[in-house]
């Protein structure tokens, strides 16, 4: 009878661990390069046994945070710093804390030459952080970097087997836990960005059916707490 009621709850707290995700997509819809957010969850077998084994401290859950790469929409801004990819790849930058990755690709030069993201770290290129010779900047759509009339390096366009390996850090830049490889199949826009790949009615709506089901599970628990209350009073008489 407990198992039942750890099930409710755990669907409850399921459901509102989506409507956290949905509202942080929500709150996204408008940056630009941001990938959208979603949970991952097992079977409702998986579920059940580990409801079956769980102790009354620790709520069934088998979720798993993931980021969404498909693409989102792209509008020209003829900035010949600004880049957006055509295809699975991301930028490659070269943080303190160590090689992230974005489809953010607003860019500029410091006084140095040297190719920076909006928050300052550096773009990366397949010999290493690029820096140009001059303010000239022309990219090709296979990634080649050019300036000044000489050819400065191939950017390092990253691909990923799978989405779940990567995480959202809080400045909204994706680390890996596994390697990068290259990506063949992704094509380099100059003079364009691209925006977030979120659906602001399709998070709504998934949010209006996850309160459908906060609300199901609500009325199971309930159910179930009266049950369990039945079952004791009779006992006890």
């Amino acid at each position: 009878m407990t198992r039942g009621l750890y099930l409710a709850a755990a669907g409850m707290a399921l459901q509102l661990q989506k409507q956290d995700v949905y509202a942080n997509n929500l709150a996204n819809a408008s940056t630009v390069g941001y990938r959208r957010a979603d949970l991952a969850v097992g079977s409702f077998q998986q579920t059940l046994r580990q409801a079956q084994q769980a102790s009354p401290s620790r709520l069934p859950g088998n979720e798993a945070s993931i980021v969404d790469l498909s693409p989102g929409p792209v509008h020209e801004t003829h900035d010949p710093f600004d880049l957006a990819l055509a295809g699975p790849g991301l930028f490659t930058l070269q943080a303190e804390r160590g090689l992230r990755y974005t489809r953010d690709g607003r860019f500029h030069l410091d006084p140095d030459g040297r190719l920076l993201s909006l928050d300052g770290h550096q773009v990366m290129g397949r010999e290493g952080p690029i820096t140009l010779p001059g303010p000239e900047f022309l990219v090709t759509e296979s990634g080649q970097v050019f300036s000044e009339g000489q050819f400065v390096d191939l950017l390092f366009i990253a691909e990923f087997d799978e989405s779940d390996t990567l995480t959202r850090e809080p400045d909204g830049l994706l680390n890996a836990s596994a390697g990068p490889g290259l990506s063949e199949d992704t094509a380099v826009r100059q003079g364009f960005v691209e925006e977030a790949n979120v659906s602001v009615v399709r998070e709504m709506s998934r949010m209006m059916t996850g309160f459908r089901a906060f609300e199901a599970s609500a009325v199971a628990l309930r159910l179930q707490d009266q049950t369990l209350g039945i079952l004791i009073d009779s006992v006890g008489k």
